[in-house]
């Protein structure tokens, strides 16, 4: 079948997977956890649901329920959007991502839609924090693309309004992605965010990708990454509000913390924590960058720089600490606190704990679709198979088992 001729559904398809930066093995995992639990027992596995995609995407195979159901859950869409019959018009073969275009008339109201698409963007940010980004990065997608079909058509002062929604949005789904245990995707919207932000001569914004930035180069234990993007956005601090100023300094507190310096380290947490005394935040971001820098953040942070450090013993007090503190609304942050101190209790040989502590943080993983949490959780596992025959750790190994296999 020549290109010209792939049906517009199958083009479709294709698009609305690849503007989610997702690959045919994610697109096959997204389908089948849309599936409701009589749906999901009559799926095959997942290397059959990935040919049946490649099948669809190349327009020889037409889905069929329950795919269709699937899909249009997936997507956000109705199956009169999702699956039209007619042919695809000759597209770009640097973008396939399609925008969601208002109608004209929806423009001569520019000002409400943005306050309204400003205020769904705090409330998608409560609900990450609340339920993770399994919950939640469907709907950043979905205003991204609305944000990207305003663009098309808005000029002047209007556009740079928008690329600084748009970028705002991009750089939640960074974050989103990262989450999820997406790096290469998460990278790609931490670029887009900073072009848009670049675009849009918001400064605040580009540097806070740089925060980002070092972010993803902690997950990879680089600490001479770490500490230079958090220093570089830092450079200007005397501009910066005081949540945000908070943010990038234990964020670079955490790159010493992973180069072995435990002074420097300390420093800069205790700067933090005093810029971090005045934030308050209701886990919806209306602070601006970094509101999530409360002083409970910055003591769940110290306790994981002292695990860094090999301080275990510090690290259980601070996590202690933090978890008394940490607002209900910071639901995934808790999870990240019990893991890491399920680890701590590890280290300093309480298994029983570690094991019963590490139960609750998977709890939290799963729910939240956090790969992040559930990362350091499967990493205590291990480290507790010398005590398997621990009632606790049985139980424990026994639920990350069956994590495993969902």
């Amino acid at each position: 079948m020549a290109a010209t001729e792939v049906p517009a559904w199958a083009t479709r398809l294709r698009a609305e997977r690849e503007f989610r930066l997702w690959s045919q093995r994610d697109m096959a995992r997204e389908l089948a956890q849309a599936a409701d639990e009589h749906t999901a027992s009559k799926l095959p596995g997942r290397e059959s649901i990935v040919r049946r995609i490649k099948a669809y995407e190349a327009g020889s195979n037409k889905p069929r329920n329950p795919y269709r159901r699937l899909y249009c859950l997936v997507f956000g869409l109705d199956e009169a959007e999702l699956f039209a019959s007619e042919q695809a018009p000759e597209t770009s073969s640097t973008d396939h991502r399609f925008q969601i275009t208002p109608h004209p008339s929806v423009l001569h109201q520019f000002g409400e839609l943005m306050e309204y698409l400003r205020e769904q963007w705090h409330l998608l940010v409560q609900r990450d924090n609340l339920l993770g980004p399994r919950h939640t990065v469907s709907g950043v997608h979905e205003q991204i693309a609305l944000l990207e079909g305003i663009l098309l058509s808005v000029r002047g002062a209007d556009r740079l309004t928008t690329l600084q929604l748009a970028a705002q949005y991009a750089e939640s789904a960074a974050w989103l992605h990262e989450d999820a245990g997406e790096p290469d995707r998460a990278r790609q919207w931490t670029d887009r965010a900073m072009a848009w932000a670049y675009e849009s001569d918001d400064q605040l914004m580009a540097t806070w990708t740089m925060f980002r930035r070092s972010q993803q180069a902690m997950a990879q234990r680089h600490p001479g990454e770490v500490i230079g993007l958090a220093s570089a956005a830092l450079r200007h601090a005397d501009s910066l509000p005081a949540p945000m100023r908070a943010a990038l300094l234990q964020q670079e507190a955490q790159g010493h913390a992973l180069d072995g310096d435990e002074r420097t380290c300390q420093q800069r947490l205790d700067e933090a924590q005093a810029w971090a005394a005045s934030v308050a935040d209701g886990g919806d971001a209306r602070g601006g960058h970094g509101s999530f820098c409360s002083p409970a953040y910055v003591e769940m942070q110290r306790a994981r720089c002292w695990l860094e450090l090999r301080q275990a013993p510090r690290a259980v007090t601070g996590y202690q600490v933090a978890l008394n503190d940490l607002p209900p609304v910071y639901r995934r942050d808790r999870g990240m606190a019990l893991a890491g101190l399920a680890s701590a209790y590890a280290a300093i040989g309480e298994p029983e704990q570690a094991a019963t502590t590490g139960g609750h943080a998977l709890e939290i993983a799963q729910s939240a679709g956090s790969i992040r949490i559930l990362t350091v959780v499967t990493s205590v596992g291990r480290s507790l198979r010398p005590h398997r025959k621990l009632p606790a750790v049985a139980a424990f190994h026994n639920a990350l088992t069956a994590a495993a296999a969902s």
